[in-house]
């Protein structure tokens, strides 16, 4: 996230209560335009500047009020950077308006904003254009910028959103992990298609599942998918099963040549043996593979998707979400392989325990698994730059 030599300065950060509102106050080294929008499903504030140099991690200053969880940066693009506050709640922008520096006094973005029912949706953005070299101020009183109209274009001019491919575990003759009435193709179809109506429902991303339906798919040709497609991330989705009822919790897997436990390592096996119900057997691919993992691309594609996978690990904590002890883990699953793809397994519990396997079924579970992730997908374009960039 290393800024440009011509970027500004974001130098504090703070909020201030008022009887109808809360109002945020970003401190610039220089008075630039800027866009400030909300998300929902989670609720977040966004703000997006040209690129800036972060000076404000000291200065935060967020009444319990507010709403505001946390508070992160990253690159957006090849022009332009964004600040996210995370809200409890949904949020509203009520007025934004930015006053240039006077005297003393330093440039100030003020966002004015309230919890409760939207005033402005997703869709409509909040455009602050400066007006010449005198800015917004006449006299010592800040003019408020005039909100744009909803555009029909994306608020930034971009090639193409980045493309996630999701893929639901087994399929068809391929059932996954058994227990009782819970079939973990059936419980990572339902899972899949929430995940992908909850990144759709930014607005950032495109995505694809590799399957949308009960049919089987070979890994080799999960893996194909994404790579035909030019997918930017690829998320595989599944529930596990052990042979112990008590043991219940997510994780997630990134590619290592060698497993990180003697469970994993039975787990990674019995994934990639599923191809031997089609009568197909992959582990001729392991020495080309083998050798691919010593190129610089795999070395950075796996740095990232260990840097994904932490997001999600984090984000399944402070969820509620239960995980395994060390919950970060890795294997060597067939369908992690893809040498420039950035891929993450996810194991989202045990249907093998039966306090798991009620909520791995349960929508409103699978809801909160989908918004942890879905926030970590966000989160990790952000921090590559990505979002926005065209690939």
């Amino acid at each position: 996230m290393s800024a440009s030599a011509h970027a500004f300065d974001v130098r504090s950060i703070r909020v201030g209560e008022h009887p109808d509102k809360f109002r945020l106050v970003i401190e610039l080294s220089e008075a630039r335009d800027f866009r400030v929008f909300v998300l929902t499903n989670p609720s977040r504030i966004a703000v997006d500047l040209p690129h800036f140099n972060w000076q404000a991690a000291g200065s935060l200053n967020l009444p319990v009020n507010a709403g505001i969880n946390s508070v992160r940066h990253g690159v957006l693009n090849s022009d332009m950077s964004r600040i996210v506050f995370d809200m409890r709640q949904e949020s509203a922008i009520v007025n934004s308006f930015l006053i240039p520096a006077q005297g003393s006094t330093p440039n100030r973005l003020v966002i004015d904003f309230a919890h409760g029912a939207a005033v402005n949706t997703p869709s409509e953005q909040v455009f602050g254009h400066l007006q010449g070299q005198g800015g917004v101020v006449q006299g010592a009183q800040p003019v408020v910028v005039p909100v744009a109209p909803p555009r029909p274009s994306p608020p930034l001019a971009v090639a193409k959103k980045p493309l996630i491919v999701i893929d639901a575990g087994h399929g068809g003759q391929d059932p996954g992990a058994v227990s009782g009435s819970y079939y973990e193709k059936n419980i990572t179809m339902d899972l899949a298609r929430i995940l992908k109506r909850d990144l759709e429902g930014t607005g950032l991303f495109n995505v694809h599942l590799t399957r949308d339906d009960d049919r089987f798919i070979k890994l080799h040709d999960r893996i194909g998918i994404a790579r035909d497609r030019k997918a930017d991330l690829f998320i595989s989705l599944h529930a596990d099963s052990i042979d112990k009822s008590d043991v219940r919790g997510a994780s997630v897997y990134t590619l290592s040549e060698k497993a990180s436990d003697a469970q994993t390592a039975k787990l990674a096996a019995r994934e990639n043996k599923a191809d031997l119900i089609a009568g197909i057997d992959l582990s001729h691919e392991d020495a080309d593979v083998a050798g691919i993992l010593l190129d610089l691309v795999q070395r950075d594609t796996m740095n990232q998707s260990n840097y994904f996978a932490e997001k999600i690990v984090k984000n399944f904590k402070g969820s509620g979400i239960r995980t395994l002890d060390n919950p970060h883990r890795s294997a060597g699953f067939a369908v992690l392989k893809a040498p420039d793809i950035p891929s993450v397994l996810i194991e989202a519990g045990f249907v093998s325990n039966q306090q798991d396997a009620k909520l791995l079924s349960s929508t409103a579970h699978q809801s909160k698994i989908s918004a942890s992730i879905a926030d970590a997908v966000e989160d990790y374009f952000e921090r590559i730059g990505q979002n926005g960039s065209g690939g």
